[in-house]
């Protein structure tokens, strides 16, 4: 595995970029889908195409049901495998810049840049962290925990499955030590200060503080203030799905760049990197110790 390439000051970083591919998805119906006919079930799941596209899929041999050819008006069964052929497939890029940080007989420990999924998923199926890993001899990796695509920094990954399930522990448990860095909007009127807000999801990927969501502690300390913008430390207490951005947007001082949580974007996407950074992860208890500085580039115009 190569380290990042180096960067002159100015330019943009060196990109992944994926050939056209055939690929073929395949996902079970669930219970609240049985009963639906097919092409129903297609046009209601995957609305980016329309009737007409979904037919001719169909008609082709591109959609397959139990690996047979499939009829628009067959009704479908709860487990029924529904297989679907893309003969070009165009992945998004992402930044070529996986670097490995520390790696011992039973870990490894990455940075991973920004924007790049963890593991394949949507749009993604070889521009994500696990298979441009693969593609570099780290075959066998186990994931413990994960990072948005949109957020860099360090991720610890398991060679073997007695490590992982102690690390997965450590993280449910508490027994491990984890630092953000967050570029954010205004100039914060303390210097520390916490946001216990509960979380849970609103609609779709989106996550909002609710009454009704489950329990969540993050604490933020000021490092240096700008003009404009400042840049804090966070740390989360526990760990839920978009913790540290809804926390920081809670308190008024949303990540700079987030266009998902800053005030008015209720229906606005994130497909670019923010500044918010997985800058420390200790665990004592396994030997891993991983540090990473504040992104030199925050400091411009802040």
């Amino acid at each position: 595995m190569r380290e990042a390439l180096p960067v002159p000051a100015g330019a943009s970083c060196p990109v992944r970029i994926q050939q056209p591919y055939a690929h073929t998805y395949a996902f079970r119906v669930k219970p609240a889908d049985a009963g639906k006919n097919l092409l129903s079930f297609l046009c209601e799941r995957f609305p980016f195409r329309d009737e007409t596209g979904w037919r001719l899929r169909i008609a082709d041999g591109r959609v397959q049901l139990n690996q047979f050819p499939a009829d628009p008006i067959q009704l479908l069964c709860t487990g029924d495998i529904i297989q679907h052929t893309n003969l070009h497939v165009t992945e998004p890029s992402v930044p070529d810049s996986v670097r490995i940080v520390a790696e011992s007989p039973d870990f490894l420990l990455v940075e991973k840049p920004a924007p790049m999924p963890v593991h394949p998923g949507g749009r993604y199926n070889r521009n994500c962290l696990t298979e441009i890993l693969k593609e570099n001899g780290y075959a066998e990796l186990h994931l413990i925990h994960r990072l948005d695509a949109v957020t860099s920094g360090l991720m610890l990954l398991g060679k073997n499955p007695d490590f992982s399930r102690e690390a997965s522990a450590l993280f449910r448990s508490g027994g491990v030590e984890k630092m953000y860095y967050a570029r954010v909007q205004g100039l914060p009127d303390w210097e520390e200060t916490s946001c216990d807000q509960p979380i849970g999801r609103a609609k779709g990927f989106r996550f909002a503080c609710l009454p009704e969501g489950k329990p969540a502690r993050s604490v933020f300390r000021v490092m240096t203030r700008g003009s404009a913008n400042s840049i804090v430390a966070c740390e989360p207490v526990t760990g839920r799905t978009h913790q540290l951005r809804l926390h920081l947007a809670w308190l008024g001082h949303p990540v700079s760049d987030d266009l998902v949580y800053q005030p008015g974007n209720a229906h606005r996407l994130q497909n670019r990197a923010i500044c918010l950074h997985s800058a420390h992860l200790r665990i004592p208890a396994l030997a891993v110790d991983g540090s990473l500085p504040v992104p030199s580039d925050w400091y411009e115009n802040l």
